[in-house]
């Protein structure tokens, strides 16, 4: 399938060339090749077994917020706010700029660029925009912090664990930007911090990892920048106890707070987390500044591989191209 704003595509929108992929057989390989251009469309995609492929500058953006008012009235909170939905499984992603310009500030509160409820599934060369939540990486926590469910988006689908891996990838926003509870492995990813109009500190990762899941967030390799007058910026606060975080052999800015973590208020989460660096630069001097609860393991310990990462599956060794 062909979208683009020629005469010879398939389809002029991406909503229009979705509602057909969704027809289509499951189990079915698909690929849904996108010409350059800008879409103004919010994208919900349920189906498995996709490769989305933009070919030069696709942009998707949508302007959703979690404060926006619904047709009840009520504010529809974050997870009704995504660019792009994707929930399925065996999923390619490439070549893709998905943006919320909703913007930021207390009128505003979370826009998502990404809702990825998706499993065994890879983002090549894709960049994401935002401010606060940018990426929500599924599956959700349990319930919400009333002890009730949350709203936003139906799940057709409820995955145990989502599996996801971002490899070139460009990822920016102001708090939590990257928040949930996968298993995902992001490598030679830039990953930048974008000046905050509300007071406080930036942070980057805001995992939810499922108790006993073995690993959360791990970040290979990746490039930590930030924009002209940013500083003070967490790597990371646990939006669960069992956070899991770790930073592998990463370039981190000068905009990275000297204490690296937080603990969300609370200091019981210290001893449920596991947040690591290895391989940082002037580990000695950052053992004396980082929080104690976090851990900068010796060069002898063995650091984290998308084989553990994604024990079971082999869906990252299997990308076309």
């Amino acid at each position: 399938m062909l979208v683009g704003k020629e005469a010879f595509c398939d389809y002029q929108t991406i909503a229009e060339a979705v509602e057909v992929l969704e027809r289509l057989p499951a189990g079915e390989a698909q690929t849904l090749y996108i010409l350059a251009g800008v879409y103004e469309e919010n994208v919900q995609i349920y189906r498995s077994d996709l490769t989305i492929t933009g070919i030069g500058e696709v942009i998707i953006r949508g302007n959703r917020y979690a404060r926006q008012l619904d047709e009840a009235g009520e504010e529809q909170g974050t997870f009704a706010t995504p660019t792009l939905f994707l929930g399925g499984s065996r999923l390619v992603v490439e070549n893709l700029i998905v943006v919320n310009t909703a913007g930021q500030g207390p009128d505003i509160g979370q826009a998502l660029a990404l809702y990825a409820h998706c499993d065994e599934t890879v983002f090549r060369n894709c960049t994401f925009k935002g401010h606060q939540d940018t990426i929500f990486t599924g599956p959700l926590p349990a319930a919400n912090k009333h002890g009730g469910p949350f709203g936003g988006i139906h799940l057709q689908e409820r995955h145990e664990i989502c599996r996801q891996l971002y490899t070139g990838c460009y990822i920016e926003g102001t708090v939590d930007f990257i928040f949930g509870g996968a298993a995902a492995y992001f490598e030679h990813c830039e990953i930048r911090s974008l000046k905050s109009t509300n007071e406080g500190s930036g942070f980057i990762t805001a995992a939810s990892t499922p108790q006993g899941q073995s690993y959360g967030y791990v970040f290979d390799e990746c490039y930590l920048t930030a924009a002209e007058g940013v500083s003070g910026v967490y790597l990371g606060r646990p939006w669960r106890g069992n956070a899991r975080t770790e930073f592998v052999n990463c370039r981190l800015g000068s905009h990275i707070h000297p204490a690296g973590w937080d603990n969300w208020g609370n200091p019981a989460n210290e001893t449920t987390v596991r947040f690591r660096e290895y391989g940082i630069a002037d580990e000695d001097k950052l053992r004396e500044q980082r929080v104690p609860w976090a851990l900068l393991p010796g060069e002898a310990e063995a650091v984290p591989d998308k084989a553990q990462v994604f024990e079971g599956t082999e869906f990252w060794k299997q990308l076309p191209g």
